[in-house]
């Protein structure tokens, strides 16, 4: 069969389970993400600057832009092929005021939907602007969260007249229950996006009141926190790195799962109203990477618990995929294997706002690809910002892309059932999202691991851990990689020792389980010794260490020690020898490999787009076949590859991406 229509074949057989929990009008490989207004004309004007979005808050020609983007940009998106979008709808600034631009808003929803564009409400999560909405609600103190020293907080990038709203504010809550439900009704939106979903830390009376509320129903409270009675103990007063490093106080832990829970709760509450209101509106949100490490202490989320709230997320950050001029290889790859993995359709935002320099305009497929890969929604938001010249867009890029999206769509199309078929992942890393934020040894463990794993080209997954409870490990996984998860609970160890002794293939690094769920140290470590004397487990005391990590609005890590050799050493000592792997890669060359009928197709992403990657091999079984395909290169090759000796191909050179099919495997 050919490799083509083995890809329609298998597509068939696949699709129904690799969408089904994404909904039939939520498949990423189908979506084209963009923006445009998505703020209202007021908060642009009241910003006065450039601000998110690409957008000149002081310009003159500002309104007439808004106005060409209600009559004309869905015409354009259309014919580029772009089809989903959030926009302009409710900031913050109170309905009274925001009200005025309604009607514009809804003729552009229907121009939207005239054009086969799906259009989300923009509902602003984390700011109430009181010039404006004081008007409307008398009592709008009585919403802000109040800072440290009693002051109302303003959000967080400085700008003084915006205040953040409390998270336990039920009043504010229902307020936003009303602006959405105008949304779905006289709005015609397909679903509301929630920015800015998550929340700063609060010190108002209500928050204090309902902490402790929360404190006195914890038991054994004597063990938990020292004292038998908590009627005087109030919300933590911490420094910031209070909110890092390694979190043991438990009044400081317990305030950073209340906050968690308490932003999980009002997320339920929303989402539940909206699907009373539109059954098949879409609840979108965006809260932060999956792996920021803030996230959990500093932003009050717990990010997998969160997410389940949601049917899509849209993840805002600066990971445009690039080699740094420090080596560091930028990459969104983390977060759409876990977004994968947990079944959430990601729009995975990189561009920081909306502004491109001219070295990541000349590689704008590689976000493209890195999202048709890996599973996320590909998204140009730039093609459509606004440019002061005449037809307020850049009509030389536009121009300039649309060979590339025509391209980039048509690759998708002919494509589709290899980009749909299930991940091959026999290597999993053990991921405690309950529990990591609490742990900066942990976060960088995996950090390292992942880091380790990822230039060296290695497929791999996430066992996800939660709440202490025991770990469901999959069947398919044939290595448990634990990387100095020093936070691991009795019932998560009972788990790890139990799949080694049933013979499963064990990496063990560092102090890992050292200390329990709450970052508390064990009197011995109770892990190792159980797992001693295991041929199929492989424990070394040393972690893998990265130079520096640090995962926040943009990645910055750097390369591993000796490439990662200790990590793939360990690999090979528990037995880890895969039928299909690549050989001579470079560190920014990365490898996703998917499971077909007859084999594996294997997808390969140059990060370095400038340079051509040559010297490259996979190394398959005696008997094999392999055929080589460039992905959008300028020149695209498509050649079917003569095994060489020792059992390896070699690989013509290619520049932006290519896919391997291995044919003939035994297993697959």
């Amino acid at each position: 069969m050919e490799v083509k229509q083995l890809g329609r074949v298998v597509f068939l057989l696949v699709a129904g389970i690799a969408f089904a929990t994404y909904g039939a009008d939520m498949d990423p490989l189908e979506m084209r993400w963009t923006f445009g207004a998505h703020e209202p004309y007021t908060m642009y004007r009241r910003v006065g600057r450039h601000c998110t979005g690409g957008i000149d808050g002081n310009a003159r020609w500002l309104k007439p832009w808004m106005d060409w983007f209600d009559a004309e940009s869905p015409a354009l998106m259309e014919e580029l092929g772009l089809n989903w979008l959030h926009c302009r709808f409710y900031k913050g600034m109170g309905w009274e005021e925001e009200k005025k631009d309604f009607p514009n808003v809804k003729r552009f929803v229907e121009n939207c939907h005239r054009h086969g564009v799906s259009a989300l409400a923009y509902v602003q999560f984390s700011t109430l602007y009181p010039e404006s909405m004081k008007r409307e609600i008398v009592n709008l103190d009585d919403w802000a969260q109040i800072d440290e020293d009693g002051k109302k907080r303003i959000y967080h990038d400085g700008s003084y007249f915006r205040w953040m709203p409390c998270i336990t504010c039920d009043e504010w809550v229902e307020y936003l229950k009303k602006v959405c439900t105008i949304a779905l009704t006289e709005g015609g939106f397909d679903g509301v996006m929630f920015d800015n979903a998550w929340s700063l830390t609060c010190y108002c009376e209500r928050c204090e009141r309902r902490f402790h509320e929360h404190l006195m129903k914890i038991e054994n409270s004597a063990e938990r926190f020292g004292f038998d009675n908590l009627d005087f103990v109030r919300l933590p007063r911490p420094a910031a790195k209070a909110l890092s490093g390694e979190v043991r106080d438990p009044v400081v832990q317990e305030w950073c799962r209340w906050r968690q829970e308490t932003m999980e709760d009002v997320f339920a509450r929303l989402r539940s109203h909206i699907k009373s209101v539109k059954p098949d509106a879409v609840v979108c949100a965006n809260p932060q990477p999956f792996r920021r490490q803030e996230a959990f202490a500093r932003y009050s989320l717990n990010l997998h618990r969160f997410v389940k709230n949601l049917d899509l997320v849209l993840m805002q950050s600066d990971n445009f995929p690039e080699v740094t001029a420090s080596g560091e290889i930028r990459n969104r790859v983390r977060d759409l294997k876990i977004c994968r993995e947990i079944g959430k359709p990601v729009v995975a935002l990189c561009d920081s706002d909306a502004k491109l320099t001219e070295a990541r305009e000349r590689h704008y497929l590689l976000p493209l690809m890195e999202d048709l890969i890996w599973g996320g929604v590909p998204t140009d938001r730039t093609i459509v910002s606004p440019k002061p010249m005449p037809g307020f867009v850049d009509r030389g890029m536009i121009e300039r892309r649309r060979p590339q999206l025509a391209a980039f769509n048509a690759f998708a199309r002919a494509h589709r059932g290899e980009l749909a078929a299930p991940s091959y992942l026999p290597v999993r890393l053990l991921w405690t999202p309950d529990v990591i934020g609490f742990s900066e040894t942990a976060h960088l463990g995996l950090a390292a691991e992942e880091e380790i794993l990822l230039r060296n080209q290695v497929p791999f997954g996430y066992v996800i851990a939660e709440n202490g409870r025991d770990l469901a490990i999959p069947s398919d996984c044939e290595v448990l990689v634990v990387a100095n998860q020093v936070c691991l609970s009795d019932a998560q160890i009972a788990a790890i020792v139990a799949y080694a002794k049933r013979g499963g293939k064990l990496v063990v690094t560092g102090d890992s389980g050292r200390y329990d769920e709450w970052n508390a140290q064990r009197l011995e470590n109770p892990l190792k010794p159980q797992l001693a004397g295991l041929s199929n487990a492989v424990l070394r005391d040393e972690a893998d260490m990265l130079p520096y990590a640090k995962l926040g609005w943009a990645y910055k890590i750097a390369a591993p020690k000796d490439g990662g050799a200790a990590l793939m050493d360990d690999l090979a000592k528990v037995g880890y020898n895969p039928s299909v792997r690549v050989v001579g890669a470079p560190p920014h060359v990365f490898a996703e490999f998917k499971r077909m009928e007859k084999g594996l197709a294997v997808f390969l992403l140059n990060y370095n787009p400038d340079v051509e990657v040559k010297g490259i091999a996979l190394k398959a079984p005696t008997g094999s076949r392999a055929r080589f395909e460039s992905m959008l290169d300028d020149v695209p090759k498509s050649k079917t590859l003569e095994p060489t000796t020792g059992g390896t191909v070699l690989l013509p050179l290619f520049r932006r991406a290519a896919i391997v099919y291995i044919e003939g495997i035994a297993g697959f």
